[in-house]
């Protein structure tokens, strides 16, 4: 082959780029906004409940339609993106999402409260979906893995929203303090959505049912969430109850869960285009079983807490990675194949704490996380059947 071709070929390859680097920022917006959101809503949580005078009881009900709204979205966002693409869908579900985040600080009851959250938890899955399918087509385009550090950008943007936020509820009423945050995401996400990918596919219709393939990579995903969902709601229970670690330390065991998962992120893209998804997700998924090893066989708080570190690393890049090659399903059924991973990993997260609380109910706290140990094994083993070696 001449040098002239090879010189034509780079410089086609540096064009196409362009676009595909554009759109990987405003992506990157996408993902910030979606976790800065919930990082904000998380802090007003309790003050919710107080102003409304919920019982534990009324608020898991108003949580649990906006786990409805969220599941029955991502069912739909298969065919709505396959009919407008990505690029249209992210935008108008960050501005829906960023735009209700102020009014469950404004509603006057509970039956208010529990439609706003249906909407809420609506915008948010439809917004998760579309923003994923998003980062896959900008990482095919781009030639190389990103998938991770997109996450990484949500885990840190959920990290922002809470300090953010719990930083300006003394200073503000809630709804202002939503309102500003919210402001500010709009504006930084409304600066870079001109240069999301263009990806209609042409195709509609109803919804299609997830191909053998497919159902492998959200049932690990429902795995590796499930895990995650886990450890937030059992780990400080653990160090308390379990080992105890004082009520003032007892949180930092999902805190540096998040941060060592953050980090994971921020590296993983390197560590894929290295090695290939199915060796990072495998050796991630032995990594985490490990870590709760450490927490189980440790002895101490101080064990136990660098064991949910350990564990928050090993599954930083397994859900990217999953996504990843959801996205990269052929036959224009990448829309529809996110969407279904997606939702099988939301699942996942609702399922995840209430079944470690049964097991723990019925034999104890440390056996719900050997069982979570067990999870990550099985990821670990079906890693080369789910993923392809290279990118």
């Amino acid at each position: 082959m001449s040098d002239d071709t090879l010189t034509e070929r780079t410089e086609r390859r540096r064009a196409a780029s362009g676009p595909a680097n554009a759109a990987r920022w405003a992506t990157v917006a996408a993902f910030f906004l979606n976790g800065t959101v919930f990082g904000v809503w998380a802090t007003q949580i309790p003050l919710l409940k107080n102003r409304l005078d919920l019982s534990a009881a009324v608020l898991g009900v108003a949580l649990l339609f906006l786990a409805a709204g969220a599941l029955t979205a991502m069912v739909a966002s298969g065919p709505l993106l396959s009919r407008l693409g990505s690029a249209p869908v992210t935008r108008v579900t960050a501005l829906l999402f960023a735009a209700l985040l102020p009014l469950p600080a404004l509603v006057p009851d509970v039956p208010a409260l529990c439609l706003v959250l249906a909407l809420f938890g609506a915008a948010g899955g439809t917004m998760d979906v579309a923003m994923n399918a998003q980062g896959a087509l900008v990482e095919r385009r781009l030639g190389r893995p990103i998938m991770s550090s997109l996450h990484g950008m949500w885990s840190l943007g959920g990290l922002a929203g809470a300090a953010l936020g719990g930083l300006l509820l003394p200073l503000m009423p809630a709804a202002a303090q939503a309102g500003l945050v919210s402001a500010a995401l709009l504006v930084l996400f409304l600066a870079l959505q001109g240069r999301l990918l263009p990806d209609r596919s042409g195709g509609g219709g109803g919804l299609v049912l997830p191909d053998r393939r497919t159902l492998l990579l959200g049932t690990l995903a429902a795995l590796s969430f499930m895990s995650e969902g886990a450890i937030l709601d059992w780990s400080a229970i653990h160090l308390r109850d379990d080992l105890g670690a004082p009520q003032s330390l007892a949180g930092l065991g999902f805190g540096l869960f998040c941060a060592a998962m953050a980090a994971g992120r921020f590296s993983g893209d390197r560590l894929r285009q290295r090695f290939g998804g199915a060796t990072l997700m495998r050796s991630g998924a032995v990594v985490a079983a490990a870590g709760l090893g450490l927490v189980l066989l440790g002895g101490s708080p101080l064990a136990a807490m660098i064991g949910f570190g350990v564990t928050g690393l090993g599954l930083s890049n397994v859900v990217p990675v999953l996504f990843s090659t959801a996205g990269a399903v052929e036959g224009g059924r990448a829309d529809h194949a996110v969407a279904a991973v997606s939702t099988m990993g939301y699942a996942g997260v609702l399922a995840g704490p209430p079944l470690v609380g049964f097991i723990a109910q019925a034999t104890s706290l440390a056996t719900a996380f050997a069982l979570i140990a067990l999870l990550a094994l099985v990821q670990a083993a079906a890693a080369a059947r789910a993923v392809p070696p290279r990118h």
